[in-house]
C-alpha cells in the first residue's frame, strides 16, 4: 500500500489531529451542527464550537443556518494535490475518451491508506448526475477499483489489511469474508479485470483494471461505472473490459514513455 512520510502517532500533536477529525466528520455528513458533531466525537460542545469557527474563518468550513459544511480553502488544497499525481496527467485524456466511447462514468482511482480515491472522473453521454466526485473516498473490498487493487498486493500487504480492517457489508452482494474474497481477488489477478457486481450500491456494476509502471508499482486504477440495466451482461463481462484493457495498456505505456523522458 501507499506509504507516506507520516509521523510516529505518539508524535503527533494532538490539536492538528483533532482539526482534521473534525474536518473528516463534516465531509461524511455533508453538512452538521455542533451539537451532533461534538456527539459523534464526544467532544466538549464548547471545543468544537472553538475548532469550527477556527476552521470557518480560514475558509476551510461554511458557517449556513447553524451547520457548518466544507470550505473552498480545502478545494485549493486538494486540487493542487493532484496536479502533483503524475498518473492524473497521464491517464485523464484517457479517462474521458473512455467515459466518450462507453457512454458512462469513467474514473481513475488511487489507493491512499487503505481507501480507493477518485483522482479524476468524466460523464459520458448516459450519465445525468454522477454518483460519485472527485475526492470520493471508498473501501476497497466492495469496488471493482479496489478489488484491483488487492489482487495487486503481495501476500503480506494482504494480510496485513486484511488483519487491521473489517470489511463492512453495504448490500447482499458484498464480500465480507476475508476467504471469499481472496479467492476473487485470485480470478482477478488471472483476468486482469475486477467487478463489482451491485457491491457497493445496489443497481450499479462496475469493471476496473488495475495500473502499474514498469517496475510493477501500482499506481491506480481505471474504472467504468452504470446501472445494471444498461451495463448488461454482454456489455460487463465483455465489451467493456475489453475496451478498459485497452486504456490500461495505453496508460502503462504513456508512464513508462514519460519515465524515460524524464530521464534524459
Amino acid at each position: 500500500m501507499t506509504e507516506g512520510d507520516s509521523q510516529p502517532r505518539g508524535e503527533q500533536i494532538k490539536s492538528v489531529a483533532t482539526a482534521f477529525r473534525i474536518l473528516e466528520a463534516v465531509r461524511k455528513r455533508d453538512r452538521v451542527g455542533v451539537t451532533e458533531l461534538a456527539d459523534a466525537l464526544d467532544l466538549p460542545k464548547s471545543t468544537v464550537h472553538h475548532y469550527l469557527s477556527t476552521l470557518a474563518a480560514d475558509n476551510y468550513l461554511i458557517r449556513e443556518d447553524g451547520t457548518y459544511r466544507l470550505g473552498l480553502g480545502l478545494f485549493t488544497l486538494g486540487a493542487q494535490a493532484r496536479t502533483q499525481e503524475r498518473i492524473y496527467h497521464v491517464a485523464k485524456p484517457n479517462v474521458d475518451r473512455l467515459a466518450d466511447a462507453t457512454g458512462e462514468q469513467a474514473r481513475l482511482v488511487v489507493e491512499r491508506d487503505g481507501r480507493g480515491i477518485t483522482l479524476y472522473q468524466a460523464a459520458g453521454d448516459n450519465v445525468d448526475d454522477p454518483p460519485t466526485y472527485a475526492g470520493t473516498v471508498e473501501d476497497l473490498h466492495c469496488t471493482a477499483a479496489g478489488k484491483a487493487f488487492l489482487a495487486e498486493l503481495p501476500e503480506d500487504q494482504l494480510d496485513a489489511l486484511l488483519a487491521d480492517n473489517p470489511l463492512p457489508r453495504r448490500t447482499a452482494n458484498t464480500i465480507t469474508d476475508p476467504g471469499e474474497l481472496r479467492e476473487s481477488l485470485a480470478e482477478i489477478r488471472e483476468r486482469g479485470v475486477a467487478f463489482d457486481d451491485e457491491e457497493r450500491d445496489e443497481g450499479v456494476r462496475c469493471v476496473a483494471s488495475a495500473i502499474s509502471d514498469r517496475s510493477g508499482e501500482l499506481l491506480g486504477a481505471i474504472s467504468v461505472s452504470g446501472p445494471a440495466d444498461r451495463l448488461t451482461d454482454e456489455r460487463f463481462r465483455s465489451e467493456i473490459p475489453s475496451r478498459l484493457r485497452n486504456v490500461v495498456g495505453v496508460v502503462e505505456f504513456n508512464t513508462t514513455y514519460s519515465e524515460w523522458s524524464d530521464a534524459l
